[in-house]
């Protein structure tokens, strides 16, 4: 018997040790079962007969590139509608609590809804459902578009169809993340993951950035108009792409409740996983949480209204493109991404506790751009991270545990930093919000050195 890393949940750990004798905890029923050497998963697609095919490119799998180009579209228009929300919403109210309230019921539904709905993404039809979803969000979105356009547009219409789209959004994120491993063969899936992982993470930064230009030149009205229309290609692409596997669903017979227990007993043993979830929803929570709030700073603080607040979102942007380019030349393993996750909270820690400082609104520009570099490096390193890792009959869950926490701490973060700062200078929680992800970092980084993933470290016996 065999294992190959000492994240897999096959050796047990405890205080931080590798120990012996390898077991593995069998998600679907809780036991203890022995590990037997590697062999062929029967649910996993076969290795292409030529064994040169996995050391080829993967944009030459037609598969992976329409569904690529399709994600692609969608997310940027995606994170266009989101920074046209955040930004009405001020211009509505004038509040950074409400501002962060918007942005939070974008993200909200994540949270209390996502296990349930990754509960389900491994029981439904992927290819069925993903459509709809997308008809659905784009049929919000020509809502939000016609009232804009009308000049209708209340709090209260924002706020029922925030939360509409959190909760199509949150449905959607198990469903689009399950997907990417079952239509490219075996042999790229790690590419695949990796890929698909920078592109949503890429877009949640860039998007904002083309959003804030949209706004500036054409009005909310446009960019919500860009995000409905940016759905349809990724129904087509959805409805052509051949399926490499189809995933069996659980038997009917288990409760939703005992396959989501399941999932979280998988997700709560396994280490690896354990502390990437930790890392991820706290910065989100105290980092990305605070992005949502660039509208106030570029107003509020900087006095350089929508125009300030495309500079700051295209800068968040270039961060993005930078950690990108970061990420590309990066070893394709779990371990990999769960060390650039770490470097990832030390760059937005830096970046975010600088903004707190920032008297001029060029360097705060700067400043933003790391910490956009620093939160893609944590989005990506830490999806692909689990992507690479996590037992495919549960991956659904596992991933909507991410999204959970991911969104969920984002959508609580700009509530919570936004309530904050309506009572005090939102500079000052810039500042203890970038502490605390420094804080959350070095917490990684010890745990990272006390089991030996470390370059040059061993585990501490």
């Amino acid at each position: 018997m065999t294992c190959r890393a000492a994240f897999c949940p096959c050796v047990p750990v405890k205080n931080g040790l590798v120990s012996s004798p390898p077991h593995d905890p069998d998600p679907m029923i809780g036991g203890l079962v022995p590990v037997p050497d590697p062999a062929p998963d029967p649910d996993q697609p076969s290795q292409p007969a030529n064994q040169d095919a996995a050391q080829g490119s993967i944009f030459s799998d037609r598969n992976f590139l329409l569904f690529l180009v399709g994600q692609c579209i969608t997310t940027q228009g995606l994170w266009i509608q989101k920074i046209a929300m955040s930004w009405l919403a001020w211009s509505l109210t004038g509040s950074a609590f409400w501002t962060g309230m918007i942005a939070a019921l974008n993200f909200a539904p994540a949270f209390f809804l996502g296990p349930i709905f990754g509960v389900m993404a491994d029981r439904v039809d992927l290819r069925r459902t993903a459509m709809l979803l997308n008809l659905g969000q784009a049929g919000v979105s020509f809502l939000l578009m016609g009232l804009s356009y009308a000049d209708m547009m209340t709090l209260p219409w924002m706020v029922v169809l925030a939360g509409s789209m959190g909760i199509l959004g949150s449905a959607m994120t198990p469903i689009r993340l399950s997907l990417v491993p079952v239509i490219v063969p075996r042999a790229f899936m790690n590419r695949a993951v990796a890929y698909a992982a920078m592109n949503f993470n890429i877009s949640r930064l860039v998007g904002p950035a083309v959003g804030g230009v949209v706004i500036a030149t054409w009005g909310t009205g446009a960019a919500f108009m860009i995000n409905a229309i940016s759905y349809l290609p990724m129904v087509f692409v959805i409805s052509v792409v051949t399926i490499h596997m189809e995933r069996a669903p659980d038997a009917k017979s288990r409760r939703i409740w005992t396959s989501l227990v399941d999932g979280a007993s998988y997700a709560l043993n396994h280490p690896m996983i354990r502390s990437v979830l930790a890392l991820s929803c706290f910065v989100s929570l105290v980092g990305t949480g605070m992005v949502e709030l660039m509208p106030v700073f570029a107003e509020a603080v900087y006095d350089r209204g929508v125009t300030g607040l495309g500079m700051l979102a295209s800068s968040a942007g270039i961060g993005a493109v930078t950690s990108t380019f970061i990420l590309s030349r990066i070893s394709s393993d779990a371990i990999a991404y769960q060390r650039i996750t770490i470097i990832g909270a030390f760059t937005a820690a830096i970046g975010m506790t600088g903004l707190g400082f920032a008297p001029w609104y060029e360097l705060a520009v700067v400043l933003v751009a790391l910490t956009g570099g620093g939160l893609t490096l944590v989005g990506v390193g830490s999806q692909t991270a689990l992507q690479l890792t996590v037992d495919n009959r549960l991956r659904g869950r596992v991933m909507s545990f991410w999204s959970a926490t991911s969104f969920g701490g984002m959508a609580l973060g700009g509530t919570l930093l936004g309530a904050i700062s309506e009572a005090g200078h939102i500079q000052y929680t810039a500042r203890g919000s970038g502490v605390l992800i420094l804080c959350a970092a070095c917490v990684g980084l010890w745990r990272l050195y006390r089991i030996g993933a470390l370059p040059g470290a061993g585990a501490l016996r």
